[in-house]
């Protein structure tokens, strides 16, 4: 596993904001963190990820796809992985 200081946290409570608008919302904060500060490091803590509809993982799912932005981590918490979008489990590292 790679380790990975960061330099922001961005906490994204999925279980207030479900829908496509609030990823895109969250994406466009994950570019102006970045944009903001040269070189920085962005943790996403995405909570209670398995309220997410099935457009806004899509939509979450093409982005971290894109190997754009190769200093930005997410990490989804669930209390129900059968709940999480199937093809982003099979991209991600999960237990």
């Amino acid at each position: 596993m790679t380790s990975f200081l960061c330099e922001q946290i961005i906490d994204f409570e999925a279980a207030e904001a479900y829908e496509v608008k609030d990823i895109e919302g969250l994406i466009k904060q994950v570019k102006t963190s970045l944009a903001e500060s040269d070189g920085s490091k962005v943790v996403v803590l995405l909570r209670n990820a398995h309220y997410l509809t099935t457009r806004a993982f899509a939509i979450l799912y093409n982005y971290i796809q894109e190997p754009i932005f190769t200093n930005v981590v997410f990490v989804l918490v669930s209390a129900d992985k059968s709940k999480i979008f199937p093809p982003l489990l099979d991209f991600v590292q999960h237990d």
